[in-house]
Formats: C-alpha cells, sequence, structure tokens
C-alpha cells in the first residue's frame, strides 16, 4: 500500500519480481495516510504480509493499523520510496533491491514500538511511533520542512534547512515532564522519547545509542537555550554529541509523560500527530516486520 501516486511505477517493478518469484501480491493506492492506516488494518487478516511503500509517514500509517489490527494479523514489509526512509535504513533495507530481497526471503524480526497515548483530545486518542515521539521544537521543523522543500532540497539538506526557517520564530514552551518516576518543570527546547538513533533522512543522530529491539527508549530534554547557542551546537545535534551538555538530560527509560498549559503538538516519526497531554510508552517486541534479522537495528 502506498500514499503517493508518483512511487506506482517503481513499486509496481518491485511487486512485478515479487510476483515473478511466486508472490501473490495486491495493489490499495490510500489518499492520504488516515486511509493507508485503514486499508493496513482490513488487509492484516487476509495477507501474511502487508508493504508500506513510502517514507516514514507511509510506514508509521501502515504500522498503526497493523497494530490496531491485533497480534494475529499480518507483518510490515517495507519498500523504501520516501525522502526519508529512516525505519528502513536502521533495519539493513536502504534501497529498493535490498528491500525486494528480504521480501523474497521472508525473514521476520520484532522491534519495539512507541504507543502515544494522547489525553489532549481529538478524534484519535493512541497513536503509534516507530523513530520517535517529541514535543517542542521537533514539530515546528517538520511543519517547516514544507513537501516543496524536500523535491527541492533532497533528503540531505531538507530537514537542517527546516531546522534555520522554524528557529527564528520557536519560542521553548514550558512543560512538566515525568519519565520513570522522575518529574521535570520548565523552558524545553525539546522533549523525546527515542527509539532509533537516526532521523531526518538518516542526517540527525536524534536518539544517540537507542535500538529499536531492546525494549528501551532513549530520553531526551533539552531546556531552553538562546538562537545563537542553539546555532552553535546545531553541528552537535546533526551528529547526536549533545549528551553531556549542562542543559540535557538524557537517560533511558521506558515511559515519559509530558504536560503543558495550553495543548502543544507532538511529532512522531516525520509526521505532526496530536497534542499535549501525552505519554509515550515503549512496547517492546510489538512488531513484526520483514528486514534481515542481522540488520543494523538502532
Amino acid at each position: 500500500m502506498f500514499a503517493a501516486a508518483s512511487v506506482r511505477r517503481l513499486l509496481e517493478e518491485a511487486l512485478d519480481q515479487l510476483r515473478d518469484a511466486g508472490e501473490h501480491a495486491e495493489l490499495a493506492a490510500s489518499r492520504d495516510l488516515d486511509q493507508a492506516r485503514n486499508l493496513a488494518a482490513a488487509a492484516a487478516p487476509r495477507f501474511d504480509v502487508v508493504i508500506a511503500a513510502g517514507g516514514d509517514g507511509t510506514v508509521r500509517a501502515v504500522a498503526t493499523g497493523l497494530l490496531q489490527a491485533g497480534e494475529n494479523g499480518a507483518a510490515l514489509g517495507l519498500l523504501p520510496l520516501g525522502t526519508g526512509n529512516d525505519f528502513a535504513a536502521q533495519l539493513g533495507l536502504p534501497d529498493l533491491v535490498t528491500a525486494v530481497v528480504a521480501l523474497q526471503r521472508s525473514d521476520e524480526r520484532r522491534v519495539d514500538v512507541i504507543q502515544v497515548r494522547n489525553s489532549g483530545g481529538g478524534s484519535q486518542p493512541e497513536h503509534y511511533a516507530l523513530l520517535f515521539a517529541a514535543a517542542g521544537f521537533a514539530p515546528a521543523l517538520l511543519l517547516a520542512t514544507s513537501p516543496r522543500l524536500k523535491r527541492w532540497l533532497g533528503r540531505s539538506w531538507c530537514y537542517a534547512a527546516g531546522f534555520f526557517r522554524a528557529l527564528p520564530g520557536f519560542q521553548a514552551p514550558q512543560f512538566t515532564v515525568r519519565a520513570d518516576g522522575r518529574e521535570f518543570r520548565g523552558r524545553y527546547f525539546h522533549v523525546c522519547a527515542g527509539n532509533s538513533a537516526q532521523a531526518g533522512g538518516g542526517v540527525m543522530r536524534l536518539s544517540p545509542g537507542a535500538r529499536m529491539d531492546d525494549g528501551w527508549l532513549e530520553l531526551c530534554l533539552i531546556e531552553a537555550l538562546g538562537k545563537a547557542e542553539i546555532v552553535r551546537r546545531f553541528p552537535q545535534l546533526v551528529r547526536g554529541t549533545f549528551p553531556g551538555h549542562p542543559k540535557v538530560k538524557y537517560f533511558p527509560g521506558r515511559e515519559l509523560a509530558v504536560e503543558s498549559a495550553t495543548p502543544r503538538p507532538l511529532a512522531l516519526d516525520g509526521d505532526v500527530v496530536g497534542v499535549t497531554p501525552a505519554t509515550f510508552r515503549v512496547l517492546p517486541g510489538a512488531l513484526r516486520v520483514v528486514a534481515p534479522v542481522a540488520g543494523r537495528g538502532r
């Protein structure tokens, strides 16, 4: 199942290879990510594998549908055809060739999932993320990284450009954060529960040391910083060397709750979805994925 019409030709070529190998495959096109989620949930009882063809947003939507369908549903397959493709890359599937080979081999592994319970209202109080769940600057960055910017600059530069587009107008919100029995209050630039080391098309090491199969999240709280300080520290954010800074708290945990006086948006993988207050909790091994068993993890 895929969300972008532009990937149809590449997708059909990949599916032809699977059919030539004796696999039965059906194609379903979605208008948007909500429909992709619903199609995946409906397909889960009928198929062994439901393949997400697109980027991390499409993958998250399809994975959500499979998780909502229950434990006995299909495994998640991947054809990385989006901008970032971070989830696929972290599992050792950086391109279509390796992804098709993995589907032909049918190797499976289990990965952890971030359950996001959003008590701030909305029609869908529960969401899932595969890479990270964050409040603070991350939603502003994603909103500033427009589809046009992605087309012009590609995965290597679009998120860095979005970073500097979002920064001038951003003010660090006042948050109350509770994590594994600890409580923190203050103005925070970034509050994040990370399940994958890399994000932003592999450009940013958002959660250094994170692994998608260890049953833990890497929790990060970055206190409010001046704009000039943020610009100076941007290389550290990209390289993942920010832990150890006096305004950074970075530690493993299994759950993080974030509250604010007024609802603030959340970033889940590559999408802005839901608002605070919210709770991020790891679900160990909750998702079956067709990927090399010896893949690179996070």
